[in-house]
């Protein structure tokens, strides 16, 4: 049991492919002593956390929601695994809303789009950063226009497929295209194409494998 709500009862920890290896000793401590441990199926393991009712492990609900985090306020030890950092693009600003700041702490690490732009060597400060995962393709107009470098990052293979077959449609299949795969870990894999044509199918003969991120430099247009 947390001692006192007026205690950090939830840590926010970001993971990357490299698992408990690759977090700082705070954060391996934090998930040692947690009583209950929420993140996606793939977080879990790389945390190697069981799942309950043998373990302590909890898999977020889908569609997403805090509801069952939230009922465990003040009353355990709770940590939530999320993908580097946990405030872009992460559920932590979600909590944030709900908490004091006084009941929650962050252990966060590099975000996924810095990860994606040293593999490429890009200035971040002049990449658009965004989540087709969690928003509508649409969303992803506004920000093109030749020589513009974009990263997103998709829920799966399929979605980074479809993403880059749409923005070929809209007019934008002259661009290079990157999809990176699994940064951080051993597993990691990079791709580059010339263009769209190219991309959609060497992505339908061996599609990336999540976690993705596709990457453009825009060029075309309609």
């Amino acid at each position: 049991m947390a001692d006192s709500i007026d205690s950090p009862w939830l840590t926010l920890v970001g993971l990357h492919e490299d698992g408990l290896q690759g977090l700082c000793p705070a954060a391996q401590q934090a998930l040692a002593q947690a009583q209950t441990v929420f993140g996606a199926p793939r977080h879990l393991a790389l945390a190697q956390v069981a799942l309950q009712p043998a373990g302590r492990g909890r898999p977020w609900p889908v569609p997403f929601a805090l509801d069952e985090l939230l009922a465990l306020r003040g009353r355990q030890q709770v940590v939530a695994l999320v993908s580097g950092d946990p405030f872009w693009l992460g559920a932590g600003g979600s909590l944030a809303e709900h908490l004091a700041p006084h009941e929650w702490r962050s252990l966060g690490q590099s975000p996924t789009f810095s990860l994606v732009a040293a593999q490429l060597g890009w200035r971040l400060e002049h990449t658009d950063c965004l989540g087709p995962h969690a928003s509508a393709h649409q969303a992803l107009l506004p920000m093109l226009a030749p020589g513009r470098q974009c990263i997103g990052l998709l829920r799966d293979g399929a979605a980074a497929l479809a993403l880059v077959q749409w923005l070929q449609a809209e007019g934008w299949g002259a661009s290079p295209y990157w999809v990176l795969q699994a940064l951080g870990g051993p597993q990691a894999l990079c791709r580059h194409w010339p263009a769209a044509q190219q991309a959609v199918a060497a992505l339908q003969a061996e599609p990336a494998q999540a976690p993705v991120a596709v990457a453009l430099r825009a060029a075309g247009g309609c």
